[in-house]
């Protein structure tokens, strides 16, 4: 152990006899290895940016389930008759195990929202009072409480902006009118215009991530129960069931979302739905895919800035060789003093590796400089587009930067080798004779 210890010494006091080629070839594998860190970097901050707004609103958690209003034989008409989407069905996926919410999806748009003198036109989104325990529900309240029952709302921070309150705890127990217009369903499939304006106290105001599935800073939130009897809430709903030749009965609900306690529940508790006889729609299989997409990136981001770093190990092999030329009388005088043929492989290997260790670590220090450098201009072009929130386009995880020192260190290692087997074939009498 202490021998090697010496053989590293004597590598490490080697390169400091030839500073300036030690520096331009380390510089060859710094930029190849800041060149992998920086496009993988990017690559992998690419897929945390998409992945972010799903993981932030547990939309990995989620299960949107759909009546079966296709189910027909070759006549055109029902094999069997499919269930119905109704409440009953929803209490029904509520009880299944591992389900921690089952809700019918209202949405509305175009609401007029008075506040004062103030008018705004906004979407809504109807939401139990459950709902409060989902992670990013609570997380994005900036003030007051969510909904709990009728004659309440929960604005998103730039309505709340727009209506004239200075900071979300200014609006919280404002009165506001709610002006909505809308088809309602009567009888068979007739349809009538109908108009219904709501008093409404804003229970708090939150700011939701993403702007998925409904959820946006200039739209609202409604009770379920305030939300289902309003003008419109399910003419779109109707008409997809009417075109799809389903019922026309407002009992019916056109989509239920499903919130699972843990994702590992999601694939177990879709199949059970499936079971009962509805459609279902999940996200996490489509960020599978997603993912698939970025791996292959990955690997071809990797695959160019491996070609760098193989160039750079050819730096290495060249000015290995050549140092094996001028020390030809030393590495004889080391094998007559008693060196072995493995002393001097591992003399030379020493002196590739310390090479390649100084390369990879100044790689991490140019890939970061480097990604430092595209961020700030990239957040200089979106502050004149009115972006406030800083975009962060890298990610440097430590399997990442370890990786890269150890693939650096790996290639001058392995560029190395065929230097070190020409020092080691040297015979001692031959380079002491030679002049």
């Amino acid at each position: 152990m202490r021998r090697v210890w010496e053989l590293w010494l004597l590598a490490f006091g080697s390169l400091r006899r030839t500073p300036l080629r030690v520096a331009l070839t380390s510089t060859g594998i710094a930029i190849a290895t800041g060149a992998i860190v920086s496009m993988v970097g990017f690559a992998l901050g690419l897929q945390a940016k998409v992945e972010e707004p799903f993981q932030k609103m547990e939309l990995l958690n989620r299960i949107d389930v759909l009546p079966r209003w296709g189910n027909k034989d070759g006549s055109g008409e029902l094999s069997e008759t499919p269930p119905s989407l109704d409440q009953a069905a929803v209490d029904q996926i509520a009880a299944l195990p591992g389900v921690a919410l089952a809700y019918p999806d209202f949405r509305l748009e175009g609401i007029e929202v008075i506040g004062g003198e103030k008018h705004q036109k906004a979407s809504a989104v109807g939401l139990p009072a459950e709902a409060a325990q989902l992670a990013f529900v609570h997380e994005s309240l900036l003030s007051g409480r969510f909904v709990t029952g009728p004659g309440e709302v929960v604005l998103g921070k730039k309505l709340a902006r727009e209506l004239g309150f200075v900071s979300p705890a200014d609006a919280v127990g404002r009165p506001l009118i709610l002006e909505v217009r809308g088809l309602v369903h009567t009888q068979g499939t007739n349809l009538r215009a109908d108009r219904r304006n709501l008093s409404v106290a804003v229970a708090g105001v939150w700011d939701p991530p993403g702007g998925q599935h409904g959820f946006t800073a200039d739209g609202l939130v409604l009770p379920l129960e305030t939300i289902r009897d309003l003008p419109g809430v399910q003419f779109g709903s109707l008409l997809e069931r009417l075109f799809q030749g389903g019922p026309s009965s407002t009992t019916t609900f056109g989509r239920v979302v499903v919130r699972v306690r843990h994702p590992g529940d999601l694939f177990v508790v879709e199949q059970k739905i499936k079971g009962i006889g509805f459609q279902t729609q999940t996200l996490l299989g489509r960020l599978k895919e997603l993912r698939t997409g970025f791996i292959l990136m990955d690997l071809l981001l990797t695959a160019v800035g491996s070609v760098a770093l193989v160039v750079a190990g050819l730096g290495i092999i060249n000015t290995q060789l050549m140092t094996v030329l001028e020390r030809y009388r030393e590495i004889g005088t080391y094998k007559a003093l008693g060196a072995s043929d493995g002393d001097v492989r591992v003399l030379f290997l020493g002196e590739a590796a310390l090479v390649g260790l100084l390369g990879g670590l100044g790689g991490l220090l140019l890939g970061r400089v480097v990604s430092w450098i595209i961020e700030m201009c990239v957040n200089s072009v979106a502050s004149r587009y009115d972006v406030d929130e800083p975009l962060i386009a890298f990610a440097f995880p430590f399997y990442l930067l370890g990786g890269a020192v150890l693939f650096a260190l790996l290639v001058s290692i392995a560029s190395g080798v065929y230097p070190a087997s020409r020092a080691a074939r040297i015979d001692p009498i031959q380079a002491l004779r030679a002049e």
